[in-house]
């Protein structure tokens, strides 16, 4: 049988898997819509997005910090690591991205595909922000991953 240790890492890592390996694909999603040049298209997956978002990546992003504490807790660990501040540290700044401004945005964004379409240059310049701040989001994402397996300093 698994420790409570070993456990709670295992949903550590599968709650980090499901929220950036969603945010990869999301990203792939994005990058194909934008290509397409079909502004329906690209107002459609916005919202998908938005529904993974609100849906998968916040309750992974949460269940990913509440089991990375317990597991600090419960294992040979310390939260004065460089590697696990840095871990909180990309995590705030994902949630703030997210709550201070992809969530809200999306949410502006959709109403203005009510008011002027999908075709609208004011959508498709916020819908272009919106994926390039969560691409900066994913590559933080991505280099968190590498310093929590690479841990520097130990």
């Amino acid at each position: 049988m698994p420790t409570l240790y070993e456990t709670l890492v295992f949903l550590h890592i599968l709650t980090a898997v499901v929220w950036v390996g969603g945010a990869v694909a999301m990203q792939l999603l994005a990058v194909r819509a934008q290509r397409s040049g079909d502004a329906a298209a690209m107002a459609r997956t916005a919202g998908d997005v938005e529904w993974v978002g609100m849906r998968v990546f916040m309750p992974s992003s949460a269940i990913l910090l509440v089991v990375g504490i317990w597991a600090v807790i419960e294992g040979p660990w310390e939260f004065s690591q460089g590697w696990i501040s840095a871990g909180f540290v990309v995590w705030f700044l994902s949630f703030f991205a997210g709550m201070g401004f992809l969530g809200p945005e999306s949410g502006r964004v959709k109403a203005l595909i009510g008011e002027r379409g999908p075709e609208s240059p004011e959508v498709a310049a916020r819908l272009s922000r919106i994926f390039l701040v969560s691409r900066i989001e994913l590559v933080l994402l991505v280099a968190i991953i590498f310093v929590m397996v690479a841990k520097p300093g130990l």
